[in-house]
């Protein structure tokens, strides 16, 4: 992507391009434990609840979206981490939407107030652990057997990004 993606907080117009990659994410079983498509409905409800939906746009095309909901709510001492999720559709990734978006969510989280931001990765999904890495994001530790997918124990990997007077 030569002229890179541009990067902006979602609408509710997003709702269907959101919910297409989302659904994709699904579908492929190698990022969440979720396994039923996203309604439009429930995008709209999580762009309008979410505490920070970003898209990522290229040539008036939404190929990507990231979103941070509450790390432990209503928990107020944890309210400044965010638990940070994130899809790319599939024909743009390796094109750098996803560290873009990534950094993006990080500095906007960051003028927000959060301090620190969580993720977990399937310990299979080696191209998002690869992702987060190169964005500065650190390896906690593993749940093993988080839950299942399919039938299958799947573990995660525990990533977290400090944010601000955190980071230093």
């Amino acid at each position: 992507m030569p002229d890179g993606p541009r990067m902006r907080p979602a609408v509710v117009e997003d709702a269907s391009a959101i919910a297409a990659i989302w659904t994709q994410g699904i579908e492929e079983r190698q990022a969440t434990f979720e396994t039923r498509p996203k309604s439009v409905d429930e995008v709209v409800a999580m762009i309008r609840h979410a505490a920070l939906v970003l898209v990522a746009e290229h040539e008036g095309e939404l190929v990507a979206f990231a979103k941070v909901g509450p790390y432990d709510d209503p928990a107020h001492y944890y309210a400044g981490v965010g638990e940070a999720t994130m899809y790319v559709e599939r024909r743009t990734r390796g094109a750098g939407v996803g560290r873009a978006l990534l950094n993006a969510l990080a500095d906007v989280a960051t003028r927000r107030g959060y301090w620190k931001l969580v993720g977990k990765i399937f310990t299979s999904n080696a191209s998002s652990i690869a992702l987060v890495r190169s964005c500065g994001w650190r390896e906690v530790g593993v749940h093993h057997r988080h839950g299942q997918l399919d039938g299958q124990w799947k573990d995660v990997l525990v990533v977290e990004l400090p944010l601000g007077a955190a980071a230093g």
